[in-house]
């Protein structure tokens, strides 16, 4: 039986609700506990007081949570989106705190305590959130809340949202109904439905969502009409699929000044988003300098006894805001056979890379120079992985939104490289993956990357 419109979104707030609460005062009162019966020093504070102080976490982390859209309902919930939100969250309750106890009140509280309540309560909150979610995909799978969705037009993007859904399963949380105004182009094997207008189609079929999408070369009176009585619902969600190319990266439509408008490279990553990144890029990569220091001497040794040449190769490569720069590589190639044929990426069985070239370059060793070039601020530990000025131009003139890519620094490791996409693979796809980082950047995603390397982003059958 289907569900009623809205049991959803009420079932999965009342439900984050419940958890967030039950999080933020157990994280509050196991962190007195910690602090006053498990580690030693410290006078005692009052657990009254502390109970008082309770609600005050409470209310602060409600707020904060709300105000950080942690109660929408999203048709995708990115997991590595939440995480980042539930991060700041508890943050923000650490630093209200902080400025209300210590600045404004004449009441002080453990700063202990406090501290293990910043680690605890995020810790909690994102146990609550992946319960959360473990039980709403459990009744998901189950049949329970599926949005019954309606496509109406036909075509290539109508044809890539359906196939795009249909492989998530229930997890995209979407039944697909029928098919309307889909003329002679049938999607999969949907039903075509028969109806006088968009709106009677909505409510003969009990249409929860409404995707409208036709080509651009269709300039036909029914496309717009379609569209508008797409406006007109009010019982059903509507989505219109835009021309726009999947690589145009960050697209936000907004009211500019009453007119609604879409920004197509809204992907410019904040003042503190780049500080957390650099902070974090410094910090692992003067560690790993130091940690692996004896085997860059081992290496530039063996690279200098191999052949002719210097120890390293500097190449000329494009980072952030198309800036170029040297980038540091173990030099893997006889410098008495230079490129022929203009630039082009190193080929399978390429007589120019030395033995011990074609170990460095298959176990990627040959790219631990570039820990200096993050160092010295022109890449970044995880980023797009960066092109010789000359390629980009070319690449620039035939793949969309090529360049948006150089919207951050370019990177020693990527996901783009952790999905196998390095060396002579495609560069569309290449393009797709380093776009999407871009869009979904968090600190979490740098730490998924930076694990998944150590097992798929060394050695590669790609890396010649």
């Amino acid at each position: 039986m289907k569900q009623k419109k809205g049991n959803f979104e009420r079932f999965q707030f009342k439900l984050r609700l419940f958890t967030d609460i039950v999080a933020t005062w157990s994280a509050w009162f196991l962190s007195y506990y910690l602090r006053f019966f498990i580690l030693p020093g410290g006078a005692r504070d009052s657990l009254g007081l502390f109970t008082a102080l309770s609600f005050l976490a409470l209310l602060s982390s409600l707020f904060f949570l709300f105000y950080n859209r942690l109660y929408e309902s999203n048709v995708v919930s990115k997991w590595s989106r939440e995480v980042g939100s539930l991060l700041r969250v508890s943050i923000d309750v650490f630093l209200t705190f902080v400025v209300f106890y210590y600045y404004l009140m004449n009441i002080v509280v453990s700063r202990v305590a406090l501290g293990i309540f910043l680690i605890i309560h995020f810790l909690f909150l994102f146990i609550g959130r992946r319960i959360v979610n473990s039980i709403i995909g459990m009744k998901v799978r189950s049949g329970k809340f599926l949005q019954r969705a309606l496509l109406v037009g036909y075509g290539k993007k109508m044809q890539d949202f359906y196939d795009t859904n249909m492989s998530h399963g229930a997890s995209a949380r979407i039944k697909f109904v029928g098919q309307f105004m889909g003329g002679s182009s049938q999607i999969g094997a949907l039903a075509q439905i028969e109806a006088k207008n968009l709106e009677a189609a909505v409510k003969e079929n009990d249409i929860d969502m409404v995707v409208i999408s036709f080509p651009p070369t269709d300039a036909s009176e029914s496309k717009g009409k379609a569209i508008r009585q797409g406006l007109e619902l009010l019982n059903a969600k509507v989505f219109l699929l835009s021309d726009i190319p999947r690589s145009y990266a960050g697209s936000e439509i907004t009211d500019f000044y009453t007119i609604p408008s879409v920004q197509l490279n809204n992907s410019e990553m904040s003042l503190g988003k780049r500080f957390v990144k650099r902070t974090f890029d410094i910090i692992s990569c003067s560690l790993a300098v130091v940690i692996l220091s004896p085997l860059f001497l081992f290496l530039a040794l063996l690279v200098k006894l191999s052949s002719k040449g210097p120890v390293f190769f500097r190449q000329k490569r494009v980072t952030r805001g198309g800036k170029v720069f040297d980038m540091l590589k173990f030099r893997s190639m006889r410098i008495d056979m230079p490129e022929q044929n203009g630039p082009h990426w190193t080929e399978e069985d390429d007589p120019r890379v030395t033995k011990i070239g074609r170990i460095l370059r298959k176990t990627s060793l040959d790219e631990l120079p570039q820990f200096f070039n993050v160092l010295s601020g022109t890449m970044s530990l995880i980023g797009p992985r960066p092109e010789r000025p000359e390629l980009v131009e070319e690449f620039k003139k035939t793949i969309p939104g090529y360049d948006l890519r150089h919207k951050v620094k370019a990177g020693i490791s990527g996901w783009a490289q952790v999905n196998g996409l390095r060396g002579n693979t495609s560069i569309e796809k290449r393009v797709s993956y380093d776009l999407y980082y871009i869009r979904n950047w968090s600190i979490f995603f740098d730490f998924k990357i930076v694990i998944l390397t150590f097992f798929k982003g060394f050695i590669n059958k790609n890396a010649y």
